[in-house]
């Protein structure tokens, strides 16, 4: 990956970017994309015993993975003296490792333009949804279950040489998991 090297201002071209309808698609064309394939791609997700789930483990302390990768699910207690309720146990998950949250960008005619794709996920309110070019957390990528690695995970890897705009490591949903973060980039 290299450091900028053309004249960039990220804040006036992401702004550039956000007001601008899609030269190739626009963002309605994208919608109405979204919504026939919801009406056309079919999955079946039922719930199962987790006594049912291959390679996962129960016991009375977690749900973890026979690897111990991918996350558990463990239960915590919060004491604090903020708000209303002062003390309170719920489940968390808990993966603490970095995963990817990424966006290859091209500028087109001084537009960026952003690569996204359309996933399936199971817990999906519709079933396909618009996601980051690559999102993937570190078991995923480094290919912990067997399957194949995930698309344009060499633009965020250093395999490829692209510009990077942005590169954060930010928080994620810190009431659902425990000090999880994620490496946040947009690469061009």
């Amino acid at each position: 990956m290299k450091e900028l090297t053309k004249k960039y201002n990220i804040p006036i071209d992401f702004l550039t970017s956000a007001v601008s309808e899609g030269k190739y698609v626009s963002t309605k064309d994208v919608l109405q994309w979204i919504q026939s394939q919801n009406k056309e791609v079919h999955s079946n997700i039922s719930q199962i015993p987790l006594k049912d789930i291959r390679g996962w483990t129960v016991s009375t302390e977690k749900i973890s993975h026979e690897t111990g990768r991918f996350f558990s699910i463990e239960g915590i207690k919060i004491t604090t003296n903020y708000g209303n309720v002062t003390s309170w146990s719920q489940p968390i998950i808990n993966q603490p490792e970095i995963g990817f949250l990424g966006f290859i960008t091209k500028q087109i005619d001084g537009v960026l333009h952003f690569l996204i794709q359309a996933k399936i996920e199971p817990g999906n309110i519709n079933t396909v949804q618009i996601s980051p070019t690559l999102q993937a957390t570190r078991s995923n990528y480094t290919r912990v279950h067997k399957g194949k690695a995930p698309l344009y995970l060499e633009y965020f890897s250093g395999e490829k040489d692209v510009t990077i705009l942005v590169d954060q490591l930010q928080s994620e949903q810190g009431a659902r998991f425990l000090h999880k973060r994620n490496r946040n980039i947009i690469v061009e």
